[in-house]
Order: C-alpha cells, then sequence, then structure tokens
C-alpha cells in the first residue's frame, strides 16, 4: 500500500535516532547523478505552464521543492533569490516547484485540490518575494516523488536532459559553489579543452535556524507546534 502523499499530519523524514538516520539520507534510490532527469509539465503560481524540457532548450535547469510551512525553504529563500539574480543572465534557470506542506495546520492544512494548492503557492510566492517562477506540483506528488519525497530537495539539470547535481536540502552556500563549477564546465566545453568527469557524493549534517524554524512552524498554526514539539521535544526550537 502507497503512503499517503499530503498527509494531514506532520511526519518525521529520518528516524529519532541519529544513528539510524544516516541510512534514511537518498532521497531518490532510483535517481542518480548522471542519469536523464524525469521531465514535467507543471502550472505555474501565476496562471501559466511550464515544461522542464522546455527550459532545458536553452539553460542548465535549478529544481527547489518546497512549501509555505517549511523552515528551510524560508530560511534559504533570501539567498535563492540573490543566487538568482547572479545567475539569470548566465544561463540558468531557478524553478520552484510547490510540494506538500510539511507542516500541516489549522491555517495551511494538507492540500485537497490543485485549487487550494494553487492559491497557497501564489501566497507563498508574495509573502517570500520569490523572484523566480514558482510551478506547483501536482496533488499526488508525482513530480516530488519521481526526484525524491523529502520536504528541501534541490537538484540542478545540464541542458542536456541530465541530472548533475542534487541535495536533500537547499544551501544556498553549496548549490553557488556548483553552479560557479557549472559556468566555468560550460567554458571549458566551448573552448574544447581536454575533461575527464569526476562524481562526489557526501553525508553532511545542518543545524536548522532556531529563529525562522519557530516562525515558519507557527505560520501553520498550533497544530504544527503541537507536532513538531511531540516529534522533536526539547530539540525542536518550540519548547
Amino acid at each position: 500500500m502507497q503512503p499517503v502523499y499530503n498527509n494531514p499530519d506532520f511526519v518525521r523524514p529520518d528516524p529519532g535516532d541519529p544513528a539510524e538516520a544516516l541510512g534514511h539520507v537518498d532521497i531518490q534510490p532510483n535517481l542518480r547523478v548522471g542519469m536523464p532527469a524525469p521531465d514535467f509539465d507543471l502550472p505555474t503560481a501565476d496562471g501559466g505552464r511550464c515544461r522542464l524540457s522546455d527550459v532545458l532548450r536553452e539553460r542548465h535547469a535549478v529544481l527547489i521543492f518546497g512549501a509555505i510551512t517549511s523552515p528551510v525553504t524560508a530560511t534559504n529563500m533570501p539567498e535563492l533569490n540573490h543566487l538568482w539574480e547572479y545567475v539569470r543572465w548566465r544561463g540558468i534557470q531557478f524553478l520552484f516547484i510547490y510540494a506538500r506542506e510539511p507542516h500541516p495546520g489549522e491555517v495551511y492544512p494538507h492540500h485537497t485540490s490543485m485549487e487550494q494548492k494553487i492559491a497557497v503557492a501564489r501566497e507563498f510566492q508574495q509573502v517570500e518575494h520569490v523572484r523566480f517562477p514558482v510551478l506547483v506540483d501536482e496533488l499526488d506528488g508525482s513530480v516530488h516523488r519521481a526526484y525524491g519525497p523529502r520536504p528541501n530537495p534541490i537538484f540542478v539539470v545540464h541542458r542536456n536532459g541530465r541530472l548533475v547535481y542534487r541535495a536533500g536540502h537547499a544551501q544556498a552556500p553549496e548549490l553557488r559553489d556548483y553552479l560557479e563549477h557549472l559556468l566555468l564546465w560550460d567554458q571549458a566545453i566551448a573552448q574544447g579543452l581536454p575533461l575527464h568527469n569526476m562524481y562526489i557524493e557526501q553525508i553532511r549534517f545542518i543545524i536548522p535556524d532556531p529563529v525562522h524554524h519557530r516562525e515558519i512552524v507557527k505560520r501553520a498554526g498550533p497544530k504544527a507546534v503541537k507536532e513538531m514539539q511531540a516529534s522533536f521535544g526539547e530539540h525542536s526550537f518550540l519548547t
């Protein structure tokens, strides 16, 4: 039986035991760097549509997944906006893909219709001042699940359609470093330089920003706060 995608309650993505968590870091074991990236055609928050393969005709694509009740999304969005302004003229397109609510509450409950989901995505775009396109995933999360249904995964797709970068969380400094490398890669190819490709995988930890964590979970409503406290206890930043 398939798990419920739009769960009405918070579900912790990793086990509570840090020793066990290392076995649960893979965001999509069937999709690896170097493989073709799944194509998609999704509605946008402003009423249009966007197909990944159309974007890739001219640019590399950065896919950022998240939602209005995600603390990680809110924490990283200002830097992602700045990074977008830096690379937008250099052959790279950012696309935010609105996924499910990681902390559903009374104010922002789990999604039950596309109309509701698009409306919240539009509100998210305004609240977080997102400067690049906001796409809205299907109600069943078909695109999110195809790429890896952790709350905030991020991916870079090369113009050739291959996945070249993936991470379980959107971290702007690491992403900036990779995009700089990608632009140098373009220059090296244009100059006909001999190249060897290399592959890197890492497991790293992050410590959530406590101020944003409180603000965004509280944004969802009292229910989300209670579930976070019950799951993480004294480490929830909400005690």
